[in-house]
């Protein structure tokens, strides 16, 4: 991992911005990532900004999604997985532990970790939005619900990343849709949440029937989802702030696959020929055939003896690149224009107070994003204060 946060936002992401200390300039440009590309458009109004979003392509069915962040060098990385992955299921047990029957009343694991994301608790969701100017708001205001980090808005360039789930073509226009907190995949996924850093397909196989309520053995799990995969998530708007913001999810994941030692002990380099022996007898049981069709049949017994190891996102120790460059696989679901170009919105750090005052023209405020009590009285005291 680069230690210099433009240097690691430039190799990762293709763009970052130097402080305004150092340059008030943007290094925005246009980098091969992943098969494709990344534009960055600057917006310096909240009229440039709308005719942006003007030009989208989005729908009912298959919507755009927008995350604002204040500073453009910050990585997606989901909170509980931006230091050591271990620590992620003893957080959960721990709060569950404190709040044992608030939990009990939520129908699954999407819901119980959307409950502690509310609350502040550190969680494998990256929050994201309908509502293009709540994004924008975010990128130009720096989070004052939770207080956690001295403000440094002035010097950063503020960013919205857009994302939409992909479609092929119109036969799989339902695939493309958000995912509900009741889809199956996503339970999946928020279930690999209250797993130890290492664990097998019979643990997740006995969290998901109990999650999902099933009480027979499915035929077939997409292990894609399991292993890497992050979707788009839309969760019930059951309170007031996620209801004002149009807030939804990114359920991100970050898992590699291995067989059991006990079970069969095969050395990487021996890995090859082992799946070449069973692409040959039909079996899809191995990580790389997983990865590549996406699915595996349960009634093999070998399948009760693939494990997962949760993996630290953009760790130069991780054994395969896509878990160092794109652990989450979010290039799948950045949104890109017909030409397969990332579209990126970055935001020049002396012009976060004017958008700021053009979006208060609409309401969009501390008190709008953020309807509690302390932060409408808190938007009330900085509206007195300025006198406007």
């Amino acid at each position: 991992m680069l230690t210099n946060p433009f240097e690691t936002a430039r190799k990762f992401k293709g763009y970052g911005s130097y402080p305004k200390s150092k340059s008030r300039s943007c290094v925005a440009g246009v980098k091969s990532f992943k098969g494709g590309k990344v534009n960055v458009t600057v917006i310096k109004s909240l009229d440039e900004y709308v005719r942006f979003v003007g030009e989208l392509e989005t729908s009912f069915e298959n919507p755009v999604f927008y995350r604002g962040q204040t500073n453009a060098n910050y990585l997606l990385i989901p909170y509980a997985l931006r230091n050591d992955p271990k620590y992620e299921n003893r957080m959960i047990e721990a709060f569950i532990r404190y709040f044992a029957h608030e939990l009990d009343a939520c129908r699954n694991a999407v819901a119980k970790l959307a409950l502690m994301q509310h609350y502040g608790l550190k969680t494998r969701f990256l929050d994201i939005s309908e509502n293009p100017l709540a994004a924008l708001y975010f990128a130009c205001v720096p989070c004052k619900k939770f207080r956690s980090r001295p403000s440094t808005n002035e010097d950063n360039w503020g960013e919205i990343v857009l994302f939409q789930e992909p479609k092929k073509n119109d036969e799989e226009e339902d695939n493309a849709r958000p995912k509900t907190a009741e889809s199956s995949n996503a339970s999946i996924i928020a279930n690999t949440a209250f797993m130890n850093p290492k664990f097998s397909l019979w643990q997740l196989g006995s969290y998901w029937k109990k999650d999902a309520n099933k009480s027979y053995d499915e035929k077939h799990i997409d292990l894609t989802s399991i292993v890497r995969k992050s979707l788009i998530v839309r969760v019930p708007q059951d309170n007031p702030r996620i209801k004002n913001q149009h807030g939804a999810f990114i359920l991100a994941n970050a898992n590699t696959a291995y067989l059991e030692k006990n079970y069969k002990a095969i050395k990487e380099r021996e890995l090859t020929e082992y799946i070449l022996e069973k692409q040959k007898e039909g079996n899809l049981l191995t990580y790389a055939i997983m990865l590549k069709e996406g699915r595996f049949s349960l009634d093999e017994t070998e399948t009760w003896h693939m494990s997962f190891s949760k993996v630290k996102p953009y760790d130069e120790g991780n054994e395969f690149e896509e878990f160092r460059t794109d652990p989450f696989d979010l290039w799948r679901i950045f949104y890109k224009d017909k030409r397969g170009i990332q579209q990126v919105v970055l935001i020049p750090p002396e012009a976060k107070e004017k958008i700021k005052k053009e979006l208060a023209r609409f309401n969009i405020r501390e008190d709008f994003i953020y309807p509690d009590m302390d932060s409408v009285a808190n938007e009330i005291n900085e509206t007195i204060d300025r006198k406007d």
